[in-house]
């Protein structure tokens, strides 16, 4: 169902692409259909993803921020699959049976579909322009990792996703002299992504999802909380609009390190995304809604490409409350620059 689902989405895509990016996506589909024919139907799959990305405005399109239908990331996946298998099987001895063949060479090349998350960066210089009564410096080094696994793929007839994710990220006192590392943040997920069958509709996919969230230190320092979120995905021309709204789920007051978190990181956020051409340019953007005692906060990010190397370049503002879990209470306003490794 995945693979037409690909092909219905790169058809549609390809009338709204000019001549020069249809004949960009034209090889791409005939990559895709080649593929199918030797019954190769992950490399097709990623193949007609490739298409319909160009097809929408090139392989750093729009597209590569809808995590339920396109990524990034799949031409490299599928490259680098293609190229482990060919160099491991040159040193394997042959099996009775091409399964077992195909599993060894997973094993051996680590090709378990384990692919980014959310964005993965190194900021190594990082400024806080703002006070704080802890003895850090205002400099720092920040940094996040985060991986998904998709699991269960139209168990329920929807074409929906579940999956596990694991996103970390940590601020490093570089400029100290023991350089320890300040604060980091633990985020194991689960979700389930489902896409919205309406070719006209600008709502495109809707996900839910379990998140926790802790930083794993001891008292008085210790944070952590648990949520259900809900997230859609809209795209109005070549703006993409994730609106998130969360419910926090009650712990007792015993166990509570920050039972007045919702006051300052309040219950969602909204983030918009803005492509244009090898450029990426997204703003998030979170209140309280709290007239009375208003906060918020408000993050930017400019990611660029680097001699086309795969590797991109990252301006980043954060201003507000909630940068991280020790500092919810605490007003940030910190620019970095650094590099990030996926968008």
């Amino acid at each position: 169902m995945r693979l037409v689902f690909a092909v219905l989405f790169c058809t549609l895509s390809f009338l709204f692409a000019d001549d020069a990016v249809r004949f960009q996506a034209q090889n791409a589909y005939e990559n895709a259909k080649a593929y199918e024919q030797d019954n190769k139907s992950e490399e097709a799959l990623l193949w007609y993803k490739k298409a319909a990305a160009i097809a929408l405005g090139g392989a750093n399109s729009s597209a590569q921020n809808l995590e339920a239908f396109l990524s990034d990331n799949d031409s490299f996946v599928l490259d680098n699959l293609t190229k482990y298998k060919d160099n491991y099987a040159r040193f394997l001895s042959e099996y009775d049976d091409d399964d077992t063949k195909n599993s060894v060479v997973q094993i051996l090349s680590s090709s378990f579909g384990i692919l980014p998350y959310k964005m993965n960066f190194l900021l190594p210089v990082t400024y806080d322009f703002m006070e704080h009564d802890d003895d850090r410096n205002a400099v720092e080094t920040v940094f996040q990792f985060s991986l998904r696994k998709d699991i269960l793929k139209n168990f329920f007839g929807l074409d929906e996703i579940f999956g596990i994710a694991y996103t970390q990220r940590s601020w490093w006192q570089i400029a100290k002299h023991s350089t320890p590392f300040r604060e980091t943040n633990y985020m194991p997920e689960i979700y389930v992504v489902l896409p919205f069958w309406n070719d006209s509709s600008f709502f495109k996919a809707y996900k839910f999802a379990f998140i926790h969230e802790s930083n794993g230190q001891v008292d008085p320092a210790s944070r952590s909380w648990n949520r259900l979120y809900f997230e859609g995905f809209f795209q109005v021309k070549g703006l993409f609009i994730n609106p998130r709204i969360w419910y926090r789920i009650h712990e007792s007051e015993i166990y509570d390190d920050n039972p007045d978190i919702l006051d300052y990181i309040g219950y969602g956020d909204l983030t918009l995304t803005y492509p244009y051409k090898e450029h990426l340019f997204k703003v998030l953007l979170r209140n309280n809604l709290d007239w009375d005692d208003n906060r918020g906060a408000l993050q930017a990010d400019w990611t660029f490409p680097i001699f086309k190397s795969g590797l991109f370049g990252y301006v980043q503002y954060f201003g507000g409350y909630g940068e991280s879990l020790v500092d919810y209470k605490h007003k940030t306003r910190r620019l970095s620059l650094g590099f990030a490794f996926s968008r």
